[in-house]
């Protein structure tokens, strides 16, 4: 296992750094940056888990979210601050994944930035949510707003294997230490929220000259229903491999296959 570094860029959004390699991989994390606390191990936890799905021997970092913004909270302010991550720390132009909500903040940055994207993967995401995503993200408000814990109960139907839904139940049922697990209430909610405020156009998709690799599960219950296919229709160029009967919990379920699809990539 390579070492891991964590640390903040722009002195308040935290990553993890694996490997030394110049030309590492930029990960945007999924939700769970800004659900959990964004610990060091925390994210050396989603380091190592990410690990698994990546080629072997890459460097890469994990960037999550500031976990108490201060500025309004918008997926464009979002790529904003990865845009100017990329300018000041990192190699340009980057390589650059987004895992499901952090593939909706990867689109802003090479639509918005596109000097500073060279490669773009879009994993269990797209550049928006689906309608029946749009449900989800609905009743994901209302949770964290009336008791924060019940939003993590959304995620105990997403696997494709029933088995794997029910370890998560069980793992629910400790209730106490995932809540002290949890980031701040008010935080989750603005995350959430601005998701609703997404505005991706179907200019903004061709504006992305980055090459792109859209990669994700047939019954994605947050991306399906046709919204990859709309997302590497409106790429010029755009590489789309959708994995029959997975869902948002391909990169879990179907782990090998998603890493011979990236490095092949990549």
């Amino acid at each position: 296992m390579s070492s891991i570094e964590t640390g903040l860029f722009l002195g308040r959004i935290p990553f993890a750094k694996v490997g030394t390699r110049p030309e590492s991989l930029i990960v945007i994390n999924g939700g769970q940056g800004f659900m959990m606390k964004p610990e060091p191990s925390r994210l050396e936890k989603d380091a190592r888990r990410l690990k698994r799905i990546l080629p072997p021997g890459m460097s890469f970092v994990l960037i999550s979210y500031d976990p108490d913004p201060k500025d309004d909270v918008s997926l464009r302010n979002m790529a904003r601050d990865i845009s100017e991550i990329i300018d000041t720390n990192l190699n340009k132009p980057a390589r650059l994944m987004g895992i499901s909500y952090g593939g909706v903040v990867a689109t802003h940055v090479a639509a918005d930035y596109p000097d500073s994207v060279e490669k773009l993967i879009l994993l269990a995401s797209a550049h928006g949510f689906s309608a029946d995503g749009k449900k989800r993200l609905h009743r994901q408000i209302q949770f964290a707003k009336d008791e924060q814990f019940h939003v993590l109960e959304e995620f105990a139907t997403v696997f494709r294997r029933p088995w794997l839904n029910l370890l998560l139940r069980f793992r629910l049922m400790f209730k106490r230490r995932l809540i002290a697990r949890m980031g701040a209430q008010s935080s989750i909610v603005r995350y959430l929220e601005a998701m609703l405020h997404n505005n991706v156009t179907n200019e903004d998709l061709r504006n992305i000259s980055a090459r792109t690799l859209i990669l994700g599960g047939e019954r994605d219950q947050f991306f399906g229903s046709g919204m990859m296919e709309a997302a590497a229709s409106g790429i010029g160029g755009a590489k789309l491999m959708v994995l029959a009967e997975e869902t948002h919990m391909a990169p879990v379920e179907r782990a090998s296959d998603v890493r011979k699809h990236i490095q092949e990539f990549i």
